[in-house]
């Protein structure tokens, strides 16, 4: 003789599966979530690394050069994306680096540039 389960416990027991199903597809997800956010954080702190390496490198020319150069802050990503488009200096050297200038076009191209920023201002007149 068979034993009768009543409707109610088998729509509970369905209902704590389905709970148990979903909270396991749930830590699942969170799981990989956390491990794929832990990765992109160690991506990101290796773009920034590499990014002020880059930065460094304008340093040492400009200094090398003797030419005035003030990045804006770091943290002002849409400062530093004009000062890349706009200083004349930083364009020499990404077209130098891009290989899109030889040693001696860049070269003469500081050159021109140094000479504008350190001539003497003339007075109209």
């Amino acid at each position: 003789m068979s034993k009768i389960i009543p409707y109610r416990v088998l729509a509970r027991q369905q209902h704590l599966s389905f709970l148990k199903h979903q909270g396991r597809e749930y830590r699942e997800r969170e799981d990989y979530l956390a491990r794929t956010r832990k990765l992109l954080f160690q991506i990101e702190a290796q773009m920034r690394q590499a990014e002020v390496l880059q930065l460094d490198t304008f340093r040492q020319v400009a200094h090398h050069f003797q030419i005035p150069l003030t990045f804006p802050d770091l943290g002002d990503r849409l400062g530093l994306q004009r000062f890349f488009a706009t200083n004349p200096f930083i364009l020499a050297l990404k077209e130098f680096f891009a290989a899109r200038l030889t040693a001696e076009e860049c070269y003469q191209q500081l050159m021109e540039l140094k000479e504008k920023l350190t001539a003497p201002a003339k007075n109209p007149g």
